[in-house]
């Protein structure tokens, strides 16, 4: 390994004056690029390593661009919650979004946005608080976006819903700041993941009520589910493939450590199981969200389904 990979910081990012610094001409700067040991994320900074995802490309370039505002800036909106490893919904990852540390007017160019100041409580080292980033966030990018990274810091206990209100507090001059607060009102650490809480969202919009992650407990069977809508006897599943993608070392909610084979073949039994016990169940995966009138009716469907199988017990 070439030395001047030791010249990079501990999150990967180097400017070019550390590459030369290291004894690189630009010249072979380039061709550490093309070869793609190096990641050009702007101007005069790069990436000692090749990003995995957009997401990740977006992390490195946040700091890249606070070590360029040396401790004058500190990451906000969705560049602080992917800084906290908080969810994000329809994020802006082709911009970065700062905020300065002391007074100052906003600058914005290509890639990047530097906003006022913030209150210095809402300041940590080097975001604002994860409370102001899930607001900025639905300021930037829409309410239900707030609501995810809100379900997100909730569960990883990262906030709390008096911090939200605190947050929105500081942003109450805003216009889109009461629309926020009815989203944030929704929010719920119980719910793992973004699409368990678009599913959520579309049952409050169809005034269905539902528990989540609720434990289903039969003799000689237990499963816990993403939802179980209050008084009914159906399931819902948001069938985001994490729980397939478990490795063999990290185990599910009862302790048990499964490979993704075993995981598959586990779901299908409890599936089979619920529905032998009278659950109603529906699978709703990513792409059917962005389709809620339809999701909506195999919903409404599957109640009317249980509530024909109770009536029927019921005059038996």
């Amino acid at each position: 390994m070439d030395d001047w990979v030791a010249a990079a910081d501990e999150h990967h990012v180097i400017s070019v004056a550390e590459l030369h610094g290291a004894g690189l001409c630009p010249h072979q700067i380039a061709n550490l690029v093309a070869r793609g040991e190096l990641t050009n994320l702007s101007r005069g900074w790069y990436a000692a390593t090749s990003p995995d995802s957009l997401q990740h490309r977006h992390t490195l370039t946040t700091w890249a661009m606070l070590r360029a505002h040396e401790g004058r800036a500190i990451a906000a909106h969705h560049s602080a919650l992917l800084l906290l490893e908080l969810p994000t919904y329809r994020p802006d990852l082709d911009r970065v979004r700062l905020v300065r540390r002391t007074p100052g007017s906003p600058r914005t160019r290509p890639g990047l946005s530097v906003g006022r100041t913030v209150p210095a409580e809402a300041q940590d080292a080097h975001t604002v608080t994860p409370a102001l980033a899930v607001v900025q966030h639905g300021l930037s990018s829409g309410s239900l976006s707030a609501l995810v990274a809100a379900d997100g810091a909730l569960r990883q206990g990262k906030t709390t819903a008096q911090d939200l209100d605190t947050a929105l507090g500081w942003v109450q001059q805003h216009p889109r700041s009461a629309l926020i607060r009815g989203f944030l009102d929704l929010a719920d650490g119980r719910r793992e993941s973004p699409g368990e809480t678009r599913l959520a969202h579309i049952l409050h919009l169809m005034k269905v009520s539902a528990t989540p992650q609720f434990r289903i407990s039969e003799p000689g069977f237990e499963a816990l589910v993403d939802f179980l809508i209050d008084d009914e006897k159906v399931v819902l599943e948001f069938d985001g493939k994490v729980k397939y993608a478990r490795t063999a070392d990290e185990p599910d909610p009862f302790g048990n450590r499964r490979t993704p084979q075993e995981v598959l073949w586990h779901e299908k039994r409890r599936e089979d199981r619920l529905r032998e016990l009278g659950y109603e169940v529906v699978r709703v995966t990513w792409s059917e969200l962005n389709d809620p009138r339809a999701l909506a009716q195999r919903i409404a469907a599957a109640i009317r389904r249980a509530r024909g199988r109770r009536l029927v017990r019921q005059s038996a």
